[in-house]
């Protein structure tokens, strides 16, 4: 019964590795640096109010909106733009950002139907290139 052991775990182990998307170790993410994490497109974001998944973001800084201790800052990809709320400095309009952060949800109920509003909160500003 033993015997099998090993062979099970090289069976699952191996299951595991041709699942996973991420891609290798030293792939370039295209902004001169290597990131193994998976690059979330914002399209693919879905607006779950009870969302709470970190997200790797990578983009084009388009406007920021500055506020009294943190601040805003909207992101574009090939899929989309969505904004993100910061507590580090802002990335200036037309750098590109590789982020990661959480998906956050503002209900804003309006005459029965839901308004809300989907945003990311930064947790990390892991790559800043200015343009």
């Amino acid at each position: 019964m033993f015997y099998l052991l090993p062979m099970c775990a090289l069976l699952f182990g191996g299951g595991l590795v041709s699942c996973s998307n991420v891609p290798l170790l030293g792939t370039s993410n295209g902004m001169g640096s290597t990131y193994t994490g998976d690059i979330t497109a914002i399209s693919e974001i879905q607006s779950n109010q009870n969302a709470t998944d970190v997200v790797y973001l990578q983009g084009q800084v388009t406007s920021q909106a500055p506020f009294l201790n943190s601040g805003a800052y909207q992101v574009q990809d090939t899929t989309g733009k969505i904004w993100v709320v910061s507590n580090q400095d802002l990335p200036n309009v037309g750098d590109q950002v590789l982020i990661s952060a959480q998906i956050q949800f503002q209900s804003i109920p309006i005459g029965g139907q839901e308004m809300g509003e989907l945003y990311l909160q930064e947790t990390e500003q892991i790559e800043r290139k200015a343009e």
